[in-house]
């Protein structure tokens, strides 16, 4: 070797032995920053000084947690290689740490423009968007990079999450779609394809590719907690009762402080019915999480069913003081206070709760009527339950956007009716016209109780409900309604009522029974139910809440049972009644239910396939309506 190349390299050699002493001066200083400036000029004099600036600067500092030297070393750095993309990388990310969002981003682009075929570069664009809460930003930045998510499987997550975030479902589940679910790169990727499946309506895909990922090896919460709900969101009884309790389970002992799935597993323990076990993870989400309001209320629910009456009314107090306007938190409370024999409480707060209903009410009961074409559009029907309705029309000249109208109006106009009579009893009688001819009701009933017994009446959450308590009142019929309405109510009908918010199963049984024995009318909607594990049956491609204890009821007192429905005619409510079957000699009471059953599904599709404004769609069998699943879409 010459003399010149000796030089060189010795040369070099002092170069580098100078930058790494300004290095360790830097690190070493009691203020890095006041010694940042020599760093310029010893990188200068080595061709790839930033490797030794990476190792023995920059990441000590960040290891230390001083970010706000490391980037100031880095962009000293990123000056002096400006067409290295991973240092400006590397400086957005903890650009990003400091939430310097503006500069973080302007950086991470800057890196992209660099290398614009590399997709972590383009990942860490949309990654710091969606961190900054630019989610359209993010959005449009993933869509205009599609291809590196197809390119570049490992990195799809971020574009998945991007689309998710913004809405963008569709997006999201078509690049999960074009992932393979037999290969896929890891379980972050895993789950959030699972998750964007699940959320575009394609659920037997997410579970399908949930599936696959857990065969490949990979596992996490968030898989769990994303195969877990697309077994609910499918909803069968296996569904719901192991294979989601399954998942929830595994994904709590990979992260037992996950508040969502502890959640999650208590809600699913509860609607297992399974009320014991459900108290212990719902407390322990609300001792990591107090501010959740949906949990505390499942919690208050997993007590009830564990007769801890007591406790149920106080953290359902806790909510209604957190959140006076809810309504329907001071209802659950009234009834959960009756329970616990705390009946002043529940009475003071029924008072408040009817006087903020009645307050929003306009001072007449046709002002109210009239108001109804006015929020036909903010009427808050999940477009599930209007697909569904659809497809169970009759015949019909209306176009689906007249079809909703009406639906919509039907809607409104049976709560208009509940709350007139239970804020209003007043003035109750302004909604009297708005009752059909009665005759045929009173001409209907009055064979079946010259017999001297009861009559089973089954109805459902369909038509406008709350008229039939009126229509009732006005004929003079001795009738008992089931219904969760608290026994608290002040109004003329509250005797009519069989509560099943503030009574337990066995005393509302009891308390039906009596009332077929003492010759009253007992109306059922059979459909619906205010315990969380309810039976359900499949109807018209839907899983929806059924009792057979209507049924059960007319079999075992010998009583007739009738099906009722509630309908509009010409601006005026009317009464589709029709006797349902009677136990043929020596049937035994299975054989017995099915028939009444199917009877029953009958009339109630017949219904359903009538005009739109007969259909309510609350409550009842409205409750579980699901989308189609769109997997083979």
């Amino acid at each position: 070797m010459d003399d010149t190349a000796l030089e060189t390299r010795a040369a070099r050699a002092d170069a580098a032995a100078r930058l790494r002493a300004v290095l360790q001066d830097i690190y070493a200083a009691a203020d890095p920053l006041r010694e940042m400036g020599a760093l310029a000029s010893a990188l200068t004099q080595v061709s790839e000084g930033w490797r030794d600036a990476r190792r023995w600067l920059i990441s000590p500092l960040v290891r230390d947690a001083k970010l706000v030297p490391a980037i100031a070393a880095l962009e000293v750095v990123v000056a002096a290689y400006p067409l290295r993309a991973d240092d400006r990388r590397l400086l957005a990310s903890l650009l990003g740490r400091t939430e310097q969002w503006d500069r973080a981003i302007a950086c991470a682009d800057a890196a992209a423009d660099i290398e614009p075929d590399t997709a972590a570069l383009h990942a860490a664009r949309i990654q710091l968007r969606v961190q900054a809460g630019r989610i359209t930003d993010a959005a449009q930045v993933a869509r205009a990079t599609l291809d590196m998510a197809q390119k570049e499987p490992g990195q799809a997550y971020f574009w998945m999450l991007a689309f998710v975030r913004n809405g963008d479902g569709a997006d999201a589940a078509g690049v999960a779609a074009v992932l393979d679910s037999d290969s896929v790169p890891n379980e972050r990727v895993a789950a959030m394809a699972v998750r964007a499946l699940l959320e575009d309506g394609r659920v037997e895909a997410a579970i399908r590719f949930g599936n696959a990922a857990l065969s490949g090896g990979h596992d996490c919460a968030a898989l769990r907690s994303a195969l877990g709900r697309s077994h609910l969101r499918r909803g069968t009884e296996e569904d719901r009762k192991v294979h989601a309790l399954t998942h929830f389970e595994a994904g709590l002992k990979a992260a037992p402080l996950d508040v969502r799935l502890l959640s999650l597993y208590g809600e699913t323990l509860l609607r297992a019915g399974q009320y014991k076990k459900a108290v212990a993870p719902l407390k322990q989400a609300l001792d990591l999480a107090p501010e959740l309001e949906q949990t505390r209320g499942l919690y208050a629910r997993a007590l009830r069913y564990t007769l801890q009456y007591d406790e149920a009314a106080d953290q359902l107090m806790k909510m209604v003081e957190k959140s006076p306007e809810k309504l329907l938190w001071q209802r659950s409370a009234i009834g959960a206070l009756s329970q616990a024999g705390r009946k002043q409480e529940a009475e003071a707060l029924f008072e408040q709760y009817v006087a903020k209903r009645r307050s929003q009410l306009p001072p007449t009961f046709q002002q109210a009527m009239d108001q109804l074409e006015t929020r036909l559009d903010t009427a808050p029907i999940p477009q599930a339950r209007l697909d569904w309705a659809w497809s169970l029309r009759g015949n019909t000249d209306l176009d689906r956007a007249q079809w909703e109208r009406r639906a919509r109006w039907g809607h409104l106009v049976d709560h208009l009716l509940f709350d007139w009579l239970e804020c209003r009893e007043e003035s109750v009688e302004e909604a009297m016209p708005l009752l059909g001819e009665l005759d045929t009701g009173e001409r209907f009933f009055a064979p079946l109780l010259a017999a001297g017994r009861g009559v089973v009446v089954a109805t459902a959450h369909v038509g406008p409900m709350y008229a039939a308590l009126m229509a009732l009142e006005l004929l003079g019929i001795p009738s008992r309604w089931l219904a969760t309405a608290p026994k608290i109510a002040q109004s003329s009908y509250a005797d009519a009522l069989i509560s099943t918010a503030d009574q337990t199963e066995a005393q509302v049984a009891k308390a039906c029974m009596r009332a077929l024995g003492s010759g009253y009318v007992l109306c059922l909607a059979i459909d619906g139910a205010a315990n969380p594990a309810a039976p359900r049956t499949t109807f018209e491609g839907q899983e929806i809440t059924y009792s057979s204890f209507a049924s059960i009821l007319a079999y075992r007192l010998g009583v007739p049972s009738v099906f009722y429905a509630p309908r509009w005619e010409n601006g005026h409510v009317a009464y589709t009644l029709e006797m349902l079957p009677a136990a043929h000699p020596g049937e035994d009471a299975d054989a017995y239910a099915q028939r009444w059953q199917t009877a029953y599904f009958q009339h109630l599709k017949a219904h359903l396939a009538g005009p739109p404004e007969n259909l309510r769609l609350s409550g009842g069998i409205w409750r579980h309506v699901t989308s189609v699943d769109r997997s083979e879409q």
